[in-house]
Formats: structure tokens, C-alpha cells, sequence
């Protein structure tokens, strides 16, 4: 009941889901933050942080996710650059670039943001970017950017050589980066506490997985809100689901798990769910065409379709099936992607990526049964597999099955924690 509470507080100062980093971690917070204050008895510890702003503060210093590294997941950074050389240095009136990196923990996002746009060709000067967090320690660390190996994960030699110097204590990055991001203490839920500018481009990953569904309604909201018109949002690839409202259009970008936002979207006029979801999935690849993302986005013309330069780029080699499948599933082609991703599979029945691009497609087409045994098969032959799962969970929360998803979400969070280890 005690720890019930305390998951009530958190749930309403931070938007917690306490079920998406488990009862168990969260208990040996409570306990821990327990035994540091000296209190006999966790009622106590309860009395204290109904009282304490400040107690609540560390507690959730204690609880929040600070799992993250430079370049996490290169292709959003590699959408970025694109679009920096394509569109916003072809415009030859372009203003300040204004970026907001929200959560920002320690540092590594907005920072391989800033080195992002510098290699893209952007002087210090052309753009801004804005970093915030609600735990005051990541933020400590952020500002002295100073990193170990564990925040560089794959090759990323060329970003250690050029913008880092090896030291006795670590690798520390260069002023040059430093000084083009401004760090700030904010909570998302607590719109007054953030910055009242809009940006051209958020990035916002791997924090709507972690709140309930009153405050992930909340935060998409102050992300539109704070988003310019035609602006990109960038989530994380376990959040693609979360994002329903007709603000916000699918870049269709393989693997930058990106978004536009629009103005006065036409609302599909279907009659059932089924096929207003399929139109959802069309209408993020048409698009009219506009300075911000003609290179980017898939324009649907009355004549046939634009293919983009990356689509033209895959089309140059030999495609496989699942990249020619991804790509009409890009397009709109769901059920000719779907028809290849089982020919693909019939050759490859062991290909764990496969399932999941296939799930995808049921989920677009209406399908969620489909959906749910793709997904599920994909768990079957990679156990690890972190999008399958978060797809799954996130099904059983539209269904409304929450001890599924919880057990699911206890799951992520146990592999999680064995991979910070």
C-alpha cells in the first residue's frame, strides 16, 4: 500500500508508469533513499516525501532511466544530416536552426546532435541547441562532458578523433561541441518550466514508453505545441504507436522513426477503423510537396510516385526482398509488401526481422491479431528482440490488457538492466 502511494506521487510529478521499470527496482529506490535518510520505517519515508519537495527530487533522481550513448541508433542522425545539406542549407534565407533535445540525460544526444549538424556543414552560429532533463545530476554530467567507453557503442572512431580528447579520466569533448548546446532543469509535465521558443526539430525519444497514458497525451501535446509548422519529431522506435495525433505525419524514413508536422490533414473518409487506419498509413507518404522535406518524403502524385533520393539510392544495387518489401510499405503498398515479406519468409524462416516488418504492415492494414503472432514469432527466434517486445506491449495496451503489457514491459526492463551491467 505504502509503495502503492509512492508510485501515485511519481505518477503524478513525472507522468511514471511504474509498471515500464518494474515494482522490484522501484522498491529498492524507496529503500534505498530510505536507509540514506536514517528512517526507521518506509511510513516514515512516505511522511517524508509528502512533505519534502526535495526528497521527492532525488527519489526521482533514483528512478529515472539514464541508459542512453552517442549516435543511439545512427539512422535519425543520418536522416538529419540529409535533410540539413538538402533543404536547409539549399534555402538560401534559412534562419537559425533551433533543435530541442528532451530528455537529454547526460549529454550524448544533444550532443551527437550538434556534431551531426557541424559535420552536415552548419557554423556554430547557424543553429541552437536546447537540452533538458529532470534529474539535476545527468544534467552535472552533461555539463562536464567528460564520457567513458561505455558512451561510445559500435564504430564511432571518426566522432572520437575529431571532436574528443583522451584523457587520464575519460574522453573529453571539445569546446567546439560544448558550447553549442544550452542545458536546462525542466519536467515535460510542467510546460511553464521549459522553454517557451518553438523549434524546428525535436527529438524526443525513449521517454513516451515510460509514462501512462494521461501523461503521454499530455507531453505529445507540448510537443506540438513547441514544434514549428513542417517541424520533424523524432522518437523512439518502440514509440511510433503512441503518436495518433492528425498533427503528425510519418516521414517514412527506414529506421528514423521520424515525423512532420502538418496543418489541416484530410481526415480519411472511410467507414470502418480498418480502412482509416490503412489511409492513415497512405496519407504519411502524400504529402504535397514542400521546401522542408521534398528529399525526404514520398510524394504521392496523380501520375504514378516521386521516389525519394533514398529510395532511389536502395534501387541501384539489387534490392532483397525485405528491402524491396520495406520500401513499398514506405509507399503505401501494404498488401504487396506484405506479399513479399511471406516470400521472404518461406526462404528465410529463421529471419526475426522479417516477422517484425510483417507486423508492422498487419498493424497499418487493421490486422492486430496478425500482428501480435508476428511479433510474437520474432520473440521466439531472438528473445532479446527489443522492438518485437515493445511492439507487443504496446498492443496489449491498446487492447486494454495491462498485466500482459506490464509483464512484458518487466521483461524489457530486466534485459535493460543485464545490458547496463
Amino acid at each position: 500500500m505504502i509503495q502503492a502511494t509512492i508510485e501515485a506521487l511519481l505518477r503524478k510529478k513525472i507522468g511514471l508508469d511504474g509498471s515500464t521499470i518494474g515494482s522490484r527496482q522501484i522498491a529498492r529506490a524507496i529503500e534505498t533513499r530510505r536507509l540514506a535518510c536514517g528512517l526507521p520505517d518506509p511510513q516514515t519515508y512516505l511522511q517524508q516525501l509528502q512533505t519534502s519537495p526535495q526528497e521527492l527530487e532525488t527519489l526521482i533522481e533514483t528512478v529515472v532511466v539514464l541508459e542512453t550513448w552517442f549516435f543511439r541508433d545512427r539512422q535519425p542522425f543520418g536522416f538529419l544530416s540529409r535533410y540539413v545539406i538538402s533543404e536547409w542549407l539549399a534555402n538560401p534565407n534559412h534562419p537559425i536552426l533551433r533543435v530541442l533535445s528532451i530528455p537529454c540525460s547526460t549529454g550524448e544526444e544533444p550532443y551527437s546532435i550538434a556534431m551531426t549538424l557541424l559535420d552536415a556543414g552548419l557554423t556554430p552560429n547557424q543553429f541552437r541547441v536546447d537540452a533538458i532533463d529532470i534529474s539535476k545530476e545527468a544534467l552535472g554530467k552533461a555539463r562536464h562532458a567528460l564520457y567513458s567507453r561505455n558512451s561510445f557503442r559500435g564504430n564511432q572512431l571518426q566522432q572520437q578523433k575529431r571532436y574528443f580528447k583522451q584523457t587520464a579520466d575519460g574522453y573529453e569533448l571539445c569546446p567546439l561541441v560544448r558550447n553549442t548546446v544550452n542545458f536546462k532543469h525542466g519536467n515535460i509535465l510542467d510546460p511553464l518550466g521549459l522553454a517557451q521558443s518553438n523549434y524546428d526539430i525535436i527529438f524526443c525519444r525513449n521517454l513516451l514508453i515510460y509514462l501512462d497514458k494521461s501523461a503521454r497525451f499530455r507531453a505529445i501535446q507540448l510537443l506540438d505545441r513547441l514544434l514549428m509548422p513542417k517541424g520533424l519529431l523524432f522518437v523512439g522506435s518502440a514509440e511510433t504507436g503512441v503518436i495518433t495525433t492528425n498533427q503528425f505525419v510519418s516521414v517514412r524514413c527506414p529506421f528514423a522513426f521520424a515525423y512532420q508536422k502538418v496543418k489541416h490533414l484530410r481526415q480519411p473518409q472511410t467507414r470502418d477503423s480498418q480502412q482509416g487506419r490503412r489511409r492513415n498509413w497512405e496519407t504519411s507518404s502524400s504529402l504535397p510537396t514542400h521546401k522542408s522535406l521534398p528529399s525526404a518524403l514520398v510524394n504521392r502524385q496523380s501520375k504514378g510516385i516521386k521516389q525519394s533520393c533514398l529510395q532511389r539510392e536502395l534501387e541501384k544495387g539489387q534490392e532483397s526482398l525485405l528491402e524491396k518489401a520495406r520500401r513499398l510499405a514506405n509507399q503505401g503498398s501494404l498488401e504487396e509488401a506484405a506479399t513479399l515479406c511471406k516470400t521472404y519468409l518461406s526462404q528465410n524462416l529463421t529471419s526475426a526481422e522479417a516477422y517484425v516488418l510483417l507486423g508492422e504492415v498487419h498493424q497499418a492494414l487493421g490486422n492486430d491479431e496478425q500482428a501480435e503472432q508476428c511479433f510474437q514469432k520474432a520473440v521466439y527466434l531472438k528473445p532479446n528482440y527489443y522492438e518485437a517486445l515493445f511492439h507487443l506491449a504496446l498492443l496489449q495496451e491498446n487492447r486494454g490488457d495491462l498485466a500482459k503489457a506490464t509483464v512484458i514491459r518487466q521483461r524489457i526492463q530486466r534485459l535493460q538492466n543485464l545490458n547496463s551491467q
